[in-house]
Formats: structure tokens, C-alpha cells, sequence
């Protein structure tokens, strides 16, 4: 288990798209064997489960909806789901990546060497974990509402929660409760596999606030780090230390643009949809009658939604904060005790440093509160042509 963003693989592990690595927990050939078995199955069973939905759920859209009150009914979870389709496949196919992402940051020079850079990576760490277990609980709470209050409504048999198109009579018996219960587990599955998706990518965003912090620090201390640091060799200059400082600047960049290429297509699609979903969600609240068993379901689902698209603009954006207030502390340094050689040094760092790093959504979007205002801007723009329909 890694020691950053535990929560979120935790939560992906549980639900098997995530394998953790097996010398960890296992020392023989045969239970390897049986453990990559099992992982295997695992992601096999829920990418079946939650591709099979999409598609039956497009199909059933296709076939079944004649108006657009059917079509804001049915499709505003399908198209989460579909977005949540590509964020699986990101995950699994990016694997190799986000640990070469996550050794980075959890190895020299990244890591924390004394007790306040400590504190500061643990300040950081504390506010991921709060803002996992916060999104964790919404989404959990808010598929529950989806997908067991759908027995509140007391629905007749041969009745599913979700239109979907199946090849097989559900009109009664076991054949309908198999339906009913796959389309159950699929949307819980979904959901959190989006739990996982939407903590890991911003909790990512949130540790390179962490290192740059921790990098501010060492600049604005650096007449002390340079005496006190251990895990250089003593016999260095100040000239080489700075050099690896420089190196690191040019580290943390490269990796905020690694988690960026990695992340982008999967957030782009997710703003688009989030877009339209949104405001098809404030359209059927103002269809509803007000604290129903639906309306409540889909004022959660809009908060759902509304909180993932905010972390993401906020990481963001945090980043952004950050990375560009590096050159005030290198001007923050104690200059006067400094040789003329690690002052040409420092001014160096400070215009490499002037840079901002900036996370995009597709290239297109950069994440930060504006792209978030404008996204609620356009969602009720969107919202006011179907009103008008």
C-alpha cells in the first residue's frame, strides 16, 4: 500500500482495479498465481458489468424514448456512466504510469528530510484524506438513494429502475430480479470506481502542491538546509545543491505534465458530460414534485456532481497558486549570506520558476474556479434551451 492518497486505492483495490504489488502481501509462486487470478476475474466481472450497462443502456435509449421527457429521464445516469467507462480504462492501461507518479513522489529528493517539511506533507495529506472521505460518503449515500430508494417506489413487477435494452424476458420471476439486481450492482460498481477515479487524479494534483511547498520552504530556510541536509554528500557546495534544486523545479514540472497527458482526454469527456448532465438534472428538479423519493436522489446526484468537478478545478487551481509564488520565496531567501556564485545560482532557479504550472482538461480547459463558473454559466444556458423545447 502506498503511503499518498491511500484512500483512493483502497477504494479502487477493493473493487479490482487496482493490483497492489504482490510481494507485498505474498511470498510463494502458487499464491501469486492464485492472487493474479482472482485480480484478473475481478476487473474482468466489473468491466463486464459496467460496459454491458452502458450498452444496453444506449440501446435501450435508442429504442424505447420518444420524447425528450424520456430522454432527460433515462439518460442522465447512463451518461455518467459512460464517462466512468473511459476513467476505468484509464486507470488500467495508465497503471504502469501513476506508480512511476507515485515512486517519484514518495522517494529523494521529494521526500520530506526534516520534521517541518513533514508537517507540511501531512498537512496536505490530512486535507486529501478529508476530501475523500467527504466525496466517499456523498457518492455512497447519494447511490444508495439511486439505486435501493428505487424500492420506495414500489415499482411493479417487470418494471426496472433504468431503461435498458436486455435480450432475455424480465416480465417476472427469477429473470426479472436478475435484472434487477444486475442493474443494482452495475450502478454501485460505477459509482465507485468514480470514487476512486475522482480522489486519485486531484489528490495527485494536491501532492505536487505539497512537494512545491515543501521546495518553497527548503529555498526560503536555504542558508540552514544547506548546512542541515543529510541526504546529500557533505562535501558538496552550495552551487551543486542548488543545481539539484533547479533539477527538481524542472522535475516538478515534468511530472505535472505526465499527470496531465495522462488524465486530460478522461477529464475533458468528464467536463463535457457533467455539462449536459447538470442541466439535465435541474431540468427534471423542476419537473418534480419537491422532497419526493426521485427529487431527493437527483439533488444528491447533482452535488455528486457538482463536488467532483469542483475538487478538480480546485487542485487545479491550487497548483497553479502555488507553482507561481515559487520565485517570491527564492527572493524571500537570505541573500546577504550567500556567495555571489549561489546568488547567479538563485536568479537562475527564480526565472525558471516564474512559470506557473497549469493543469488542462483536454488542452482545451484550463482547471481552475473560472473554468468551474463557466461550466454553471453553460449548464444553465443549456438548461434554459430544453425549458424552451
Amino acid at each position: 500500500m502506498y503511503t499518498i492518497l491511500p484512500g483512493s486505492f483502497i477504494v479502487l483495490q477493493a473493487i479490482g482495479l487496482w493490483k497492489p504489488h504482490i510481494h507485498q502481501k505474498y511470498n510463494n509462486n502458487s499464491s501469486s498465481l492464485i492472487y493474479n487470478f482472482w485480480y484478473r476475474f475481478r476487473t474482468f466481472v466489473i468491466f463486464f458489468l459496467i460496459y454491458s450497462f452502458t450498452i444496453t443502456g444506449i440501446t435501450g435509449l435508442i429504442l424505447t424514448t420518444e420524447n425528450i421527457g424520456d430522454i432527460t429521464s433515462n439518460c442522465f445516469i447512463l451518461l455518467s456512466i459512460f464517462a466512468i467507462c473511459g476513467k476505468i480504462a484509464n486507470i488500467i492501461w495508465s497503471r504502469e504510469t501513476i506508480i512511476l507518479i507515485l515512486n517519484t513522489l514518495e522517494t529523494n529528493p521529494c521526500k520530506p528530510i526534516n520534521d517541518n517539511e513533514i508537517i507540511i506533507q501531512q498537512k496536505v495529506d490530512r486535507f486529501i484524506w478529508h476530501s475523500t472521505l467527504f466525496y466517499g460518503i456523498l457518492t455512497e449515500i447519494t447511490v444508495f438513494m439511486i439505486t435501493f430508494g428505487t424500492l420506495l417506489l414500489k415499482l411493479p413487477i417487470g418494471t426496472l429502475p433504468y431503461d435498458t435494452y436486455l435480450p432475455w424476458d424480465y416480465s417476472h420471476g427469477f429473470l426479472y430480479w436478475l435484472a434487477y439486481g444486475y442493474q443494482i450492482i452495475s450502478v454501485c460498481l460505477s459509482a465507485n470506481s468514480d470514487i476512486g477515479f475522482d480522489t486519485l487524479v486531484p489528490g495527485l494534483m494536491l501532492q505536487i502542491t505539497a512537494k512545491l511547498e515543501i521546495l518553497k520552504y527548503r529555498f526560503i530556510n536555504l542558508v540552514d538546509t544547506l548546512k542541515l541536509t543529510t541526504h546529500w554528500n557533505s562535501n558538496k557546495n552550495n552551487k551543486d545543491n542548488l543545481k539539484i534544486e533547479n533539477k527538481l523545479i524542472a522535475d516538478y514540472v515534468k511530472l505535472a505534465d505526465t499527470i496531465n497527458e495522462t488524465f486530460n482526454k478522461v477529464i475533458f469527456l468528464q467536463f463535457f458530460i457533467s455539462s449536459i448532465v447538470l442541466c439535465i438534472s435541474v431540468y427534471n428538479l423542476a419537473i418534480l414534485d419537491a422532497f419526493s423519493t426521485e427529487f431527493t436522489s437527483i439533488v444528491l446526484y447533482l452535488s455528486c456532481m457538482l463536488t467532483e468537478i469542483f475538487i478538480l478545478c480546485a487542485a487545479g487551481n491550487q497548483v497553479t497558486i502555488v507553482s507561481s509564488t515559487l520565485s517570491d520565496a527564492i527572493y524571500n531567501t537570505d541573500w546577504i549570506n550567500l556567495n555571489t556564485s549561489t546568488v547567479k545560482s538563485l536568479i537562475i532557479i527564480m526565472n525558471r520558476g516564474q512559470k506557473p504550472i497549469i493543469f488542462s482538461s483536454g488542452g482545451v480547459i484550463k482547471l481552475s474556479y473560472d473554468s468551474f463558473k463557466t461550466l454553471i454559466k453553460m449548464s444553465y444556458s443549456v438548461y434554459n434551451v430544453l425549458q424552451r423545447t
